[in-house]
């Protein structure tokens, strides 16, 4: 193989990865193209923006990414050893925009210190704009991925992470599970906390798919992604497996922060999280048994006013209709004074080291 040589990777690396990881990536340089052609990234994104990429992986769609937008500056996110060498000192080492450091980026501090030690610099904007100096991709497709999904979709409701410099768009690569578990709606019975969270905070597309995204759950028959996704905005460009490394289901989702609501500025984010994080607890439940997970007495406080809801599963909810909960939860006199218990600080001791030794 010659250095650049698009979409194409050795397959003695591919031996040297290994399976342990199981992360599934995108390694047609074409197909990237073709995906990034139809974003039409360009009309908001001209030269003068950061790229921040986590998990880069093989490095094709980070190639094409950058070789299509040309940004000023290029921060990848990489953990692994053999993925960090390759982006840095094989595939990509001819990226002259690009600084890869080897960190882990599900440790969410870790972007605080990159700001601190100046490996990106994006402007400040209010949010009720769009941050056009600065764009994230990942590829969140490792048994945690779904979960890293989760806390990008969260940090847009606190405003923290990188959605603190305003509203920051998304191209994030996932399996089909997480996917679907983002982009569910009210009628389907598997709809849990991610995607009641999605509808009230992001504006999200299902932007390209796998052709092997089968579904095998108790309360699902077994069928493709794209025909279990109802109202789809556009139709997702389809791929096969074999563009794939570990030839398994992926999914490109183009998230795009919503403008901020006057109810937001009410409800804190804490009080959000706490009572969608309570109420998915039974999602399968009708509101007037579910609502008292949120605290002692609190099937009968509010069922004057919330009553005309109890007869709703808690995944049957629509957004206003939570933003409604999140309302009288809010001036609930009686509301647990504890929400959440503080976590621990989830930096090691190398990550400070690290972040510095590679900028």
């Amino acid at each position: 193989m010659k250095l650049g040589d698009p979409g194409v990777l050795p397959n003695t690396w591919r031996g040297a990865i290994g399976k342990a990881h199981q992360r599934v990536n995108m390694v047609n340089y074409e197909k990237s193209e073709e995906i990034l052609k139809y974003l039409k990234l360009n009309e908001d994104y001209n030269k003068n923006f950061e790229l921040i990429d986590c998990y880069p992986g093989c490095g094709v769609w980070s190639r094409a990414l950058h070789k299509h937008l040309e940004p000023k500056v290029h921060v990848m996110l990489e953990s692994f050893d053999n993925y960090y060498s390759w982006n840095k000192d094989g595939y990509n080492r001819d990226l002259s925009a690009s600084k890869v450091i080897q960190v882990d980026p599900y440790k969410w501090k870790v972007y605080n210190l990159l700001e601190r030690y100046g490996a990106y610099k994006p402007e400040h904007v209010p949010f009720d704009q769009v941050n056009k100096s600065l764009l994230y991709t990942g590829q969140f497709t490792t048994a945690q991925g779904g979960q890293l999904l989760s806390q990008f979709i969260t940090c847009i409701a606190y405003r923290n992470w990188i959605q603190k410099f305003g509203r920051i768009r998304m191209l994030l690569w996932v399996r089909d599970t997480a996917a679907f578990r983002a982009v569910a709606t009210p009628e389907e019975p598997s709809r849990g906390k991610l995607s009641a969270l999605v509808s009230l905070y992001a504006d999200i597309d299902v932007v390209a798919a796998s052709d092997a995204n089968d579904f095998k759950r108790q309360d699902t028959k077994t069928g493709k992604f794209l025909e279990r996704i109802p109202a789809l905005r556009n139709a997702p460009i389809k791929f096969s497996v074999d563009d794939t490394f570990m030839k398994g289901p992926l999914v490109l989702l183009d998230v795009k922060p919503k403008e901020q609501r006057e109810w937001e500025s009410e409800i804190s984010p804490h009080e959000m999280e706490y009572v969608l994080r309570n109420l998915f607890i039974t999602p399968k439940m009708q509101l007037r048994t579910s609502i008292n997970t949120l605290g002692a007495g609190a099937g009968e406080y509010f069922e004057s006013r919330l009553g005309h809801l109890y007869n709703k599963t808690t995944h049957q909810l629509a957004p206003d209709e939570f933003v409604e909960i999140f309302q009288e939860f809010k001036v609930w006199p009686y509301k647990p004074e504890h929400l959440f218990d503080l976590g621990e600080d989830d930096l090691d001791s190398r990550t400070k080291r690290d972040v510095i030794q590679f900028l």
